[in-house]
C-alpha cells in the first residue's frame, strides 16, 4: 500500500501556513521512551539458527528503546499540531569463538502529530493524541568470522504505514518549560523489505515476504520548550 505520508505533509504544512504564525506558539521537544515491537518474521529465523546451532543463537527481540524530536505549533488553548521524528532500536546477536552475528533492527519514524490537552486550570493537563505518517527500515544483519576475516552484511530496506494513539499528560515546570508523558498504541508494518533492491522471503510467513513489524505499546517521557 502506497504511504499517505507525503499528502498529509503538504495538508499539514498549508494548515500551518493558513494559521496566523506567531513565534510564541511554536514549541520544541525532545523525548525517550520504550516499546514494544512484534517482529515475529526476524524471531522466526532466529528460531531456525537455533534449531541449526543446537542451542539458543539468537534470543528473540520483543521490545526496545526510543529517542525523538518534535516541533510543535498551538493552533488554540487546547490544540497543537506538529512534526516529529523518533529513532526505534533493538537487537539481538551471537557470538562465540571466532564466529559472530548481529540483527540490527533500528527503524525511523516520520510523523504527523495532533494533540488535545484541554484548558482546566489544572496545573496537570490530561489530553489525547493521534499521529500518522511514515516507518522506514534501518535494519541490517551482520556476518563476521575472525579466522577468516570475512565479514557480510545486509541492509533491510523498507517504508510502510504508520498510525498511533495514545494519552498524554503534561505540567509547566516554568514559563517555558514544560514536562510530558504518553502512552498508547502504535501500528507501524514494513510490509516488503529488500537488500540491494531484491525481496527478502520468510518460509514461515503466510506469502513467503518479510516483514518488520513494529507494532506495540509504547510509553514516553520527554521535555518541552517554547522559545
Amino acid at each position: 500500500m502506497k504511504s499517505p505520508f507525503p499528502g498529509l505533509l503538504i495538508l499539514a504544512a498549508g494548515v500551518l501556513l493558513a494559521a496566523p504564525v506567531r513565534a510564541e506558539r511554536i514549541s520544541l521537544q525532545v523525548n525517550g521512551g520504550f516499546s514494544t515491537y512484534n517482529l515475529d518474521d526476524v524471531n522466526d529465523a532466529g528460531d531456525r539458527a537455533n534449531e541449526l546451532a543446537g542451542q539458543e543463537v539468537f534470543s528473540p527481540v520483543h521490545s526496545g528503546w526510543s529517542a525523538g524530536l518534535g516541533a510543535g505549533y498551538t493552533l488554540d488553548a487546547e490544540l497543537t499540531l506538529g512534526l516529529a521524528y523518533e529513532r526505534l532500536m533493538g537487537s539481538t546477536s551471537y557470538s562465540g569463538g571466532s564466529l559472530s552475528a548481529e540483527f540490527d533492527l533500528p527503524a525511523d519514524l516520520y510523523k504527523i502529530f495532533l494533540d488535545y490537552l484541554p484548558a482546566n486550570g489544572n496545573s496537570v493537563r490530561v489530553g489525547a493524541g493521534a499521529a500518522t505518517g511514515m516507518v522506514r527500515s534501518a535494519a541490517s544483519y551482520q556476518e563476521s568470522d575472525l579466522a577468516t576475516s570475512s565479514l557480510e552484511k545486509m541492509d533491510f530496506d523498507g517504508t510502510g504505514f504508520l498510525f498511533e494513539g495514545y494519552v498524554l499528560a503534561e505540567t509547566a515546570l516554568g514559563s517555558r518549560w514544560a514536562l510530558f508523558g504518553q502512552g498508547g498504541f502504535r501500528h507501524a508494518i514494513v510490509g516488503q523489505v529488500t537488500t540491494d533492491g531484491r525481496t527478502i522471503y520468510n518460509p514461515d510467513s503466510l506469502d513467503d515476504k518479510l516483514r518488520l513489524n513494529y507494532s506495540g505499546i509504547f510509553l514516553r517521557l520527554g521535555l518541552k520548550f517554547q522559545p
